[in-house]
């Protein structure tokens, strides 16, 4: 596909979302089909040759779009929607389009330093102090790995990654009985382990963990000496 080409085609998938955004409330909020359905209508074995744009745009309407729950639809009250405002789609055309690779700062200068701005306007709009600094994650479970080996190397003095987790004492995670399921991914993928991974009841209307059997579940560990002891590292004043 050449340059002119792609943008005849580009009009008209911008034409088509603008509509399907236009006449969203109008679907069903779920796919009204049936497992398998979507799957028949495909071959069984890869293309050897491609096809036209006009008739993938064909397959696009009539197989795959009866199959989509759509998450954007304002009857749509799971997990995480409306994460598709008319900017964002443009910004995601513009990053598609010159799809740059943000490793380091010489890969994307741009990049690295709007996001370090933007981290800092984030920090300033919840309220944490001067000189809290952070990266934006792609997803929560992401964030939620960052969090745990950062709190991992911490606890180790920062010699886990070197030394690994064997020579230290053992870590220990507390959590909700509600925790998202990123916290037992980050567990294992940390080497920390589930069954270090202990779940504190929840309580109150907000169903917030129940700081009375978290202080429980610390003590009792500490006493039966299975949890790390911060002394050795940090010395008493990490009390």
């Amino acid at each position: 596909m050449d340059w002119d080409t792609f943008a005849k085609h580009a009009h008209k998938i911008a034409d088509w979302s603008a509509d399907y955004h236009n006449t969203l409330r109008d679907r069903p909020v779920r796919s009204q089909t049936e497992p398998g359905k979507l799957a028949a209508q495909l071959p069984l074995s890869p293309p050897e040759s491609g096809e036209t744009m006009e008739d993938i745009l064909s397959d696009f309407d009539s197989i795959v779009m009866p199959g989509i729950t759509h998450w954007q639809h304002p009857r749509f009250f799971a997990y995480f929607p409306s994460n598709a405002a008319p900017p964002s789609i443009l910004a995601e055309y513009l990053v598609s389009t010159v799809a740059t690779q943000c490793m380091l700062w010489q890969t994307s200068p741009a990049v690295t330093e709007m996001e370090t701005r933007m981290a800092d306007w984030l920090r300033q709009a919840i309220g944490l102090p001067e000189g809290f600094e952070g990266t934006i994650q792609d997803s929560a479970s992401t964030a939620t790995l960052a969090a745990v080996l950062t709190m991992r190397e911490r606890k180790v003095n920062w010699k886990g990654n070197t030394q690994g987790l064997k020579p230290h004492d053992q870590l220990r995670i507390y959590c909700s009985a509600e925790v998202h399921t990123s916290i037992d991914r980050a567990v294992w993928v940390s080497g920390i382990g589930d069954k270090n991974l202990v779940r504190i009841p929840s309580t109150g209307e907000r169903r917030g963990m129940d700081p009375v059997a978290l202080r429980g579940a610390i003590v009792a560990d500490l006493a039966d000496s299975i949890v790390f002891n911060p002394h050795k590292w940090m010395g008493a004043q990490a009390e």
